[in-house]
């Protein structure tokens, strides 16, 4: 009997722990409401260019093949990359003295402008998109304006250092062909110094007065096809220098960033129900700490 009334005390009291849970949900849900309102918001600006890249040298008749994702090929893919460099950015952490604005060192505001930045580039239309997301409305126009403002010049960076390391690379492939041919005269000359013969190899140099030489028709023979082959790649390398000689289209500014008359984000909702689930767990804890006082001090 005594249990029993022991048992009614219990749920008697236990309106507390439903009152209190209740409490802590709808206050939570409210304090999350607040929470919000103070957070800082992202503001969205944005500026739309015109950017031409050249594409790689694939040679006659390739073509070149589209990736899966966004970009067309590895030039462009190199190009956006640099954008998002510290030589491409640090001049606007200067600019702006944003190291200052931000109380950062300025490696960490270069961390900071780089997560801000956002590059989308439609490889049909051939226009790319900056978007900078930033907590002021202004800030995030005017970074996105300086971003758009200096692409012109690092197209022409990263055109020139591609320039020079396809260059180099046809150096490389050209090289043997040289020592071959190089090493082919060395021994057509070395014949002639043999037969006492005074004659320089030269390209044109007639192997008619040395058909009754096997020695020195052989190297003869030997230098041509070597000097053959030397024309022959150089003569297909000169495509390539072609394709640098081409002019790019400039970049256009189609669309200049304007400060942003609302915020993008947060969302209310997120902190409201993380603030409810926090007031839920609280009202049961407290709840239940209040309920079982209740019951063992009336039973």
């Amino acid at each position: 009997m005594k249990r029993r009334r022991g048992r009614r005390g219990f749920w008697w009291w236990s309106w507390i722990l439903a009152l209190v849970t209740i409490g802590g949900v709808v206050g939570g849900f409210f304090y999350g409401k607040k929470q919000w309102e103070n957070a800082p918001k992202d503001y969205l600006s944005s500026a739309k260019l015109s950017v031409h890249i050249r594409a790689p040298f694939v040679g006659r008749g390739a073509k070149l093949a589209a990736s899966d994702g966004r970009l067309a090929n590895p030039s462009e893919e190199a190009f956006l990359r640099d954008l998002k460099s510290d030589d491409a950015l640090s001049p606007i952490i200067s600019k702006l003295d944003l190291s200052q604005k931000w109380a950062l060192g300025t490696d960490d505001a270069l961390g900071e402008l780089r997560s801000s930045v956002e590059l989308e580039y439609d490889r049909q239309m051939k226009q790319l998109l900056i978007i900078i997301s930033r907590h002021e409305p202004n800030e995030s126009a005017e970074i996105s304006n300086l971003i758009a403002n200096g692409v012109a010049e690092r197209v022409k960076v990263v055109d020139e250092q591609q320039k020079l390391e396809g260059l180099k690379k046809l150096e490389l492939e050209l090289k043997p062909f040289i020592l071959e041919e190089v090493e082919a005269r060395a021994v057509l000359k070395k014949s002639f110094i043999a037969k006492g013969i005074n004659a320089e190899p030269e390209p044109g140099l007639s192997e008619r007065p040395y058909l009754l030489d096997p020695t020195i028709l052989d190297a003869h023979l030997e230098w041509n096809a070597a000097l053959e082959i030397l024309e022959g790649v150089k003569t297909s390398q000169d495509a390539f220098e072609n394709h640098w000689r081409r002019p790019v289209r400039p970049t256009i500014v189609i669309e200049n960033a304007v400060p942003p008359p609302t915020f993008a984000g947060p969302e209310v909702e997120p902190f409201q129900m993380q603030c409810a689930l926090y007031g839920l767990t609280f009202g049961l804890i407290v709840g239940s700490l209040l309920s079982l006082i209740c019951w063992k001090l009336f039973p």
